[in-house]
């Protein structure tokens, strides 16, 4: 009797335990654009969650982005991503945008479902679009911090501004 009581666990305790591994293993390392970018540029990015705001720093200036409240940590980087890789200019990244793995990043950001209403045969025209819906109404804003002689100078940027047609596009 032992023994058929045995078998009837394992009956059901294995099948759950098969299907309860895989759920843990999605959960442990949440996909995280910036790490494109800090293996490229270590210490260029530094995150300050409680003000809502994210810098990228290659040099003694900052492309930053300030987010609202009602905007999640993993958007603010999404934001942070699209913007630097597309449109940024610093000189520094015209080499680092050549590589496969900065692409299929931005492509991997670009294909999320919450994006999906900017789906373009233009990756650049789709990071546009993603970068405009989430900066209307001030909920992600463009800044530029400056360092000079010791002092932070940080300028609020017109984000329509900087991703118009009348920039030119960086070398990819």
């Amino acid at each position: 009797m032992n023994y058929r009581k045995i078998c009837i666990s394992f009956l059901f305790v294995v099948p759950a335990c098969c299907l309860a591994a895989p759920r843990t293993a999605l959960k442990s390392k949440p996909f995280d654009p910036l790490t494109q970018i800090t293996n490229a540029f270590p210490k260029s990015i530094e995150i300050n969650d409680k003000r809502r705001l994210l810098e990228f720093c290659p040099d003694n200036t900052c492309d930053a982005f300030a987010a609202s409240e009602s905007v999640s940590l993993a958007t603010l980087k999404d934001f942070a991503y699209l913007y630097i890789y597309f449109f940024s200019d610093f000189y520094v990244l015209q080499e680092w945008r050549t590589h496969d793995e900065a692409k299929n990043t931005a492509d991997r950001v670009l294909s999320k479902p919450e994006y999906r209403n900017c789906r373009n045969e233009s990756s650049r025209e789709a990071a546009r679009c993603v970068l405009l819906d989430l900066g209307r109404n001030g909920k992600i804003r463009l800044l530029f911090i400056g360092y000079d002689e010791g002092q932070r100078n940080v300028t609020r940027e017109n984000l329509a501004e900087h991703l118009s047609d009348g920039k030119p596009a960086p070398k990819q």
